[in-house]
């Protein structure tokens, strides 16, 4: 063929001829024919992988191939080394500083929350009601005067001796050990009509609480068992000056100023009697009889 085509077509061959014999006498073709193989082998390693570019080793270009490698290229080049496995493809790991173990991460369980249980506050009383007051403990003299009160209102004899049960108890209330020890063996000479063991067992629990009434009230009743009337209305009258609304003590003293013979002492004791417990004498058989001894017979 003739044209401008086919001149162009063989100056293009002419200069790849050109170009190939020129490396074949300077060995391009046998080196880049190594080259290529090494870039496969070099794209199949783990490392390769991880972003590193493999390097052929290099080779004389004189040098004649061998599949034999040189004794120096047995040892294993840092370069070509496994590269470490890629930060994606392997999980986190922990930093530790060199040589401490490494530590396997703490196992932790959900815990429930803690209850603290309510702060436990004393009971408010209710609020007092409107229109009432709110109810006052009374002491023991308060409570004695109250019953003496109901004493004076009551209606049988009954009722009286419950009330005066009653106040014995709270006029009792407060004796020691050791002075009720020494009532009861009072109690017991009396019984054993040995009166005079009795008061003097008495004068030893009135050394110890002299001011407790009723103690008065019991020496003077045993003095007057022994016979000695002065001794008795002067234990009575230190009983009434503690307790003047003693219903007992007034009716002991009519007793004792009945046998001394003075008949007009003894109504106005008995006469105060009958003002403290009206039911002590409900007939007024006792309240006649003194108002004949102390006045005679009416007319």
């Amino acid at each position: 063929m003739q044209g401008p085509a086919f001149s162009g077509w063989l100056l293009a061959h002419d200069m790849r001829a050109t170009r190939f014999s020129g490396f074949r006498k300077s060995g391009f073709l046998r080196s880049g024919a190594l080259m290529a193989a090494g870039l496969l082998l070099n794209v199949s390693a783990p490392g390769f992988a991880a972003g590193q570019t493999a390097r052929a080793p290099a080779q004389h270009p004189s040098a004649p191939h061998s599949s034999t490698p040189h004794p120096a290229a047995r040892k294993e080049h840092p370069r070509h080394a496994p590269a470490p496995a890629s930060p994606a493809a392997a999980p986190a790991r922990a930093r530790t500083a060199p040589g401490t173990p490494a530590k396997s991460p703490a196992r932790t369980t959900a815990q429930p929350p803690v209850q603290t249980p309510p702060a436990q506050t004393a009971p408010v009383p209710p609020p007092p009601q409107p229109g009432t007051t709110p109810r006052k403990k009374l002491t023991r003299p308060e409570r004695i005067a109250a019953l003496a009160d109901q004493l004076v209102q009551a209606k049988t004899p009954e009722d009286a001796q419950r009330l005066e049960a009653r106040l014995e108890e709270l006029r009792a209330h407060g004796l020691s050990p050791t002075t009720q020890l020494l009532l009861r063996r009072a109690e017991k000479d009396s019984q054993a009509d040995k009166p005079d063991d009795a008061v003097e067992d008495l004068g030893d629990a009135l050394a110890l609480q002299p001011d407790k009434a009723i103690l008065w009230r019991s020496r003077a009743q045993m003095r007057l068992a022994a016979g000695d009337y002065a001794g008795a209305i002067t234990d009575l009258g230190e009983s009434l000056q503690r307790d003047s609304r003693d219903a007992r003590s007034w009716g002991l003293l009519s007793t004792v100023e009945e046998q001394r013979k003075d008949a007009p002492a003894a109504l106005k004791a008995w006469q105060k009697v009958l003002e403290l417990n009206p039911m002590a004498d409900k007939n007024h058989k006792r309240l006649d009889a003194l108002h004949i001894k102390a006045f005679g017979q009416p007319t």
